[in-house]
């Protein structure tokens, strides 16, 4: 029997076990490299996701991103401060009637607003002097300090008096005039319209500083110093 009948002999007895072992030897290759492939996965998952689950967050969709910050930046839109509109308007509103108003009477200063008691020579008393009162001559005109409605005409201690309502919030008191005057309570008055004249009606004629007009202002009827809108 020659060489190659024997191979052939060979092959026939032994093959079976031959293949057998070189599917054996690729199949633990194989289960081998599947192996070392499950071991990197599970030692280097993927970054974003170990972050994401580490911090409890999840993926945001980038549309989503953008339109919350759309309504952020619509939230940060600054508001009108109308509290500081109002607060200037007022101002200008308080600028405005001063810058209107004019001396009432011709003549100086004789005494002046006092909340505090001052001596009153008259009365030989002492009392708040709610007003200002402007040393002239008996019978020189008064005239109104600004625009305004006639309130009253009537008679109080001060006297004969004229009082005009300014439409807004301020009012005007022209004390110790003559008793006839030239307007009635609802007449609209102009600024230096002439209201009377210096008049002897008031109980407190007999001031050192002799004839005057006690002229008084309100706001919002809370007594002011009238110097605030007029100047002696």
């Amino acid at each position: 029997m020659d060489n190659k009948s024997k191979f052939k002999q060979f092959l026939k007895k032994e093959g079976f076990y031959v293949i057998l072992f070189v599917c054996l030897c690729a199949v633990a290759t194989v289960a081998v490299i599947t192996a070392g492939n499950r071991k990197d996965v599970a030692t280097n998952p993927p970054v974003i996701e170990e972050t994401a689950k580490a911090e409890g967050d999840s993926v945001v969709d980038p549309k989503n991103f953008n339109d919350a910050l759309q309504v952020k930046k619509e939230e940060l839109e600054p508001v009108p401060n109308v509290q500081v509109q109002k607060e200037n308007d007022s101002k200008a509103v308080s600028k405005q009637d001063n810058s209107e108003a004019v001396n009432p009477v011709k003549g100086s200063l004789a005494r002046a607003y006092s909340e505090d008691p001052v001596y009153m020579a008259s009365t030989k008393d002492y009392r708040p002097h709610f007003g200002m009162d402007i040393k002239t001559e008996k019978g020189a005109p008064v005239v109104v300090a600004m625009d305004g409605v006639v309130k009253s005409v009537d008679v109080s201690t001060e006297g004969t008096y004229v009082e005009v309502d300014h439409q807004n919030g301020i009012l005007t008191k022209y004390c110790n005039l003559e008793e006839k005057v030239n307007v009635k309570k609802g007449d609209n008055v102009k600024a230096s319209q002439e209201l009377g004249k210096i008049g002897n009606t008031t109980n407190f004629a007999y001031e050192e500083y002799g004839p005057h007009l006690h002229f008084e202002v309100s706001k919002d009827g809370k007594n002011v110093d009238p110097a605030k809108f007029v100047s002696y």
